[in-house]
């Protein structure tokens, strides 16, 4: 070897949890502004990860004990890691830290925070839309 850098080669590139840049809730896309308005104030936040050398999508969320994410889908497909805490996925099981679930992209989830609330890391090969469930409509299966 050389030595010599190879300005070919991609860079590593290393996103620290005490350094993202967390969303603020005031700028929610609107299909998300009621959940926004939800998590003002409970320490509830969320932070994307820009992974757009290596063409992902990801992001960091943490929250609080017995936050509830309501039923919801996304356009595209999600692996979802929970790094702390745990969760009860609503008509699932509990996760609890280490734990991983596919998501494939219309599929519908909801869950409940643990009681140490719950930090999870999102991968998707893309970003996507999010269809959040209308309660008051009755399921069809």
């Amino acid at each position: 070897m050389s030595g010599q850098s190879n300005s070919a080669e991609p860079a590593v590139k290393y996103h620290q949890l005490a350094s993202l840049d967390w969303e603020d809730p005031k700028n929610a896309p609107p299909e998300l502004a009621e959940l926004a308005k939800k998590a003002a104030g409970t320490g509830a936040r969320r932070a994307p990860i820009p992974c757009d050398s290596i063409d992902l999508y990801s992001q960091i969320s943490e929250l609080p004990a017995g936050y509830e994410i309501p039923p919801h889908s996304h356009s595209a497909h999600e692996l979802m890691v929970v790094l702390a805490g745990s969760c009860t996925v609503m008509g699932g099981p509990e996760l609890t830290a280490g734990d991983l679930t596919e998501i494939p992209a219309g599929s519908e989830y909801g869950f409940v925070a643990g009681d140490e609330g719950i930090r999870f890391l999102v991968v998707r090969p893309e970003a996507s839309t999010i269809a959040i469930s209308d309660p008051t409509e009755e399921s069809s299966s």
